[in-house]
């Protein structure tokens, strides 16, 4: 999926990758009680996040289309498509768990669980974007020639 020449995936991925690296940090200080106000900032980067990792995800899935079935680049491409659906789930479970849990968890267990999942996710999204990284530099996928 190309808009001006120009695949659209690499310039997606950017954003999730941006916002939820401030969700971490800001889970992280949620948890550790720095601040009430990161636990909006929290919420509001892993939403945006998520969002725009779908259409990161829609546009990934049309460059699949792209790479031949039985070569190594396919192996890697589904690798790096199944850790990233995992980062995603690890980040919604950040953002559902804690409300999900209604009064089974006091806040401060509600957000250590939060940053768990969101620093599980991101420990998780740096192997997928290794493996992103290698299906454009090492077997060129999503290059025009």
């Amino acid at each position: 999926m190309r808009i001006f020449g120009h695949p659209i995936h690499p310039m997606l991925v950017h954003f999730p990758i941006a916002f939820w690296t401030v969700a971490v940090g800001a889970y992280v200080a949620g948890a550790a009680g720095i601040l009430e106000s990161f636990d909006g900032i929290a919420k509001f980067t892993n939403s945006a996040g998520l969002i725009i990792a779908m259409l990161a995800m829609v546009a990934g899935l049309t460059e699949l289309r792209t790479i031949d079935s039985a070569s190594e680049a396919m192996r890697v491409a589904t690798w790096h498509m199944m850790i990233m659906a995992a980062v995603w789930i690890c980040f919604l479970l950040a953002l559902v768990l804690p409300n999900a849990a209604g009064g089974a968890m006091d806040r401060a267990t509600a957000q250590l669980v939060a940053a768990a999942a969101a620093g599980v996710g991101f420990l998780l999204m740096t192997v997928g974007g290794w493996l992103g990284g290698r299906l454009v530099y090492e077997f060129s996928v999503g290059i025009k020639r």
